[in-house]
């Protein structure tokens, strides 16, 4: 196989890593390698990719959807941006935007009140099993977190990243996942620096959990890497493991690069 070293690497590094996690690499058709990577997780931010789905999936049906007016949900905190600015209505556009480039909580919850929250996740059920909605963001949750598995992670993220039926429709939610602003993980800037081709992602955390998801697109190919962590006081340790996922797909796709050049 084309990335056996890679594989052979990454299977070494969790290995030696302590904390509870899942880590997939996949193409765009199938898993590469993977550990646990249908063990559910506590979502954090990665539900969002959830949320994102289910509206891109409504506007490709009803392409006006981008354009509907939401009247904004009490504020919350957390990830964003939206609770700092005047207009109290925003387009469904520029809320799923929000959402997935700069994690907006509250961007999030206003699609959420708007297409409801008990459609959206049923649909998730039935659409990307793994994925679990059961609240908004930043409620109690004491009995009724949100969940993920690393196989879903990818799954969704493939779909955000997989161009409209009618591309004049405008392939929003990529993108945003392209320009994600949180690069601290898989997609740490000083790793990206050398990077030739073009990148995705969408991450989340909470305070016992970092996540990342990841597309590395170069040479004609993507690869995909899903990173989910949880852990009791290692968060440096979550955060490293990160990563060196990511460095050591940059490299292995240097290396091919080299020989191709």
């Amino acid at each position: 196989m084309a990335h056996d070293h890679l594989i052979a690497q990454l299977d070494q590094l969790q290995q030696q890593f302590g904390e509870s996690h899942a880590l997939l690499l996949a193409d765009e058709r199938q898993v590469l390698f993977g550990t646990r990577t249908d063990v559910l997780f506590p979502a954090a931010s990665l539900i969002k990719l959830g949320i994102a789905a289910y509206v891109k999936a409504q506007a490709q049906a009803d392409p006006s959807q981008w354009q509907r007016k939401v009247v904004l949900p009490r504020s919350v905190g957390g990830a964003g941006v939206l609770r700092f600015m005047a207009d109290s209505s925003w387009c469904v556009r520029d809320l799923v935007t929000l959402m997935l480039m700069v994690s907006d909580n509250l961007a999030a919850n206003a699609l959420l009140k708007t297409y409801g929250l008990t459609t959206v996740g049923r649909w998730l059920d039935q659409q990307f099993p793994g994925a679990k909605l059961n609240r908004s963001l930043m409620q109690p949750h004491t009995d009724n977190d949100n969940w993920i598995s690393a196989a879903a992670t990818w799954r969704l993220l493939r779909s955000l990243l997989t161009p409209p039926c009618r591309p004049a429709d405008g392939d929003w939610c990529a993108r945003a996942l392209r320009h994600q602003q949180n690069r601290t993980k898989l997609l740490l800037a000083p790793t990206m620096k050398n990077f030739v081709g073009w990148t995705a992602g969408k991450t989340g955390e909470l305070p016992n959990c970092e996540h990342d998801a990841a597309c590395f697109a170069a040479e004609g190919e993507q690869l995909y890497a899903v990173v989910l962590t949880t852990f009791d006081h290692q968060r440096e340790a979550a955060m490293r493991f990160n990563q060196q996922v990511g460095a050591l797909i940059v490299d292995d796709f240097q290396q091919r690069r080299n020989r191709l050049h």
